[in-house]
């Protein structure tokens, strides 16, 4: 179910998340994709270069998760960094069918590395938050 406004405890609830996700977001976005790629189907997307221990892609992604959890009461901030976001998955012809992978691929590493911080509330928040932004960075939206 895809939100067309965050709610406000969705918002409290992911902006009080911000801060371990700036401490543990690098683990977080690592195990993300691990998740991912066990689809071949969308591993393939990917330029596996850019990931590994030494990649640049998790550390990216670590900052624009930390960056949307720590303004998500002010998404104009975010504006920029979602419209980079929608121009590369353009690029790289990356459809919104794929959106649903990687939304399950996070909500799972955030519960893999949060462990029991990862309540109930926390992953329903994650989730429609995941769901407002892949709308919005969603081909043609």
């Amino acid at each position: 179910m895809t939100a067309s406004v965050l709610s406000p405890r969705t918002v409290r609830t992911v902006k009080a998340t911000a801060p371990i996700l700036r401490e543990r977001g690098l683990e977080i976005s690592r195990r993300m994709y691990e998740i991912l790629f066990q689809h071949e189907e969308i591993k393939r997307l990917f330029n596996q270069s850019h990931h590994g221990q030494s990649g640049s892609q998790p550390r990216s992604l670590a900052g624009a998760v930390h960056a949307y959890a720590d303004n998500i009461d002010r998404l104009d901030e975010c504006g920029p960094m979602v419209e980079r976001i929608a121009q590369k998955h353009t690029s790289l012809n990356i459809q919104s069918e794929q959106y649903p992978y990687v939304g399950r691929a996070l909500i799972g590493a955030l519960k893999d590395v949060l462990g029991q911080a990862a309540t109930d509330e926390v992953i329903a928040a994650w989730t429609q938050a995941y769901d407002f932004l892949a709308d919005t960075d969603a081909p043609g939206a």
